[in-house]
């Protein structure tokens, strides 16, 4: 069963959309806050979670590593 792979993106490239560090992108896939693939010894993440995450997400807390550009090219 082939998965189409456009709308999925490594732990680094989810990392930088959300501003965060990617270890933090791991840890929310380990709560399942967003979803993935594990592929080898990594991951890819599916965008939609991302985009889903970051429209729920909290203002409160640590401000953000970055600017969030949430577009995929």
């Amino acid at each position: 069963m082939a998965r189409d792979l456009s709308k999925y993106l490594n732990t680094k490239r989810a990392a930088e959309m959300l501003g965060v560090k990617q270890d933090h992108i791991r840890k929310l896939l380990a709560q399942g806050k967003v979803k993935g693939i594990k592929v080898g010894h990594d991951w890819l993440v599916f965008v939609p979670s991302i985009e889903d995450y970051y429209g729920t997400k909290s203002s409160k807390g640590r401000p953000s590593s970055g600017v969030p550009q949430l577009q995929v090219n």
